[in-house]
């Protein structure tokens, strides 16, 4: 039987289904930029992505964006982005995360 998504869960998952790609305008759940979304009870959220243009500059910026986005919903505590499956994606991760 599934459990019911709690209230910090459906904030994170309302944030990121309003969040649109800059190349796009569908919201990136509607894409395949995100690969994997964890949120933790105690506010911890980890998100894996694969940009769709891996050497656009605003898409890096767009995830920065994101990141802060994302760490202003309520009860997030940490949030993380990891990028995947690109060129230099380690230095993507970091520039993100900063």
């Amino acid at each position: 039987m599934a459990r019911k998504p709690s209230a910090f869960e459906r904030r994170i998952a309302r944030a990121l289904k309003g969040w649109n790609d800059p190349h796009d305008q569908r919201p990136y759940p509607e894409l395949e930029t995100v690969q994997r979304l964890e949120i933790l009870a105690d506010g911890e959220v980890n998100l894996t992505v694969r940009p769709l243009r891996p050497h656009c500059p605003c898409c890096l910026l767009d995830l920065e964006a994101l990141r802060r986005h994302l760490s202003g919903v309520k009860g997030a505590r940490f949030v993380h982005i990891e990028v995947v499956d690109i060129p230099g994606a380690p230095r993507w991760t970091r520039a993100i995360n900063r």
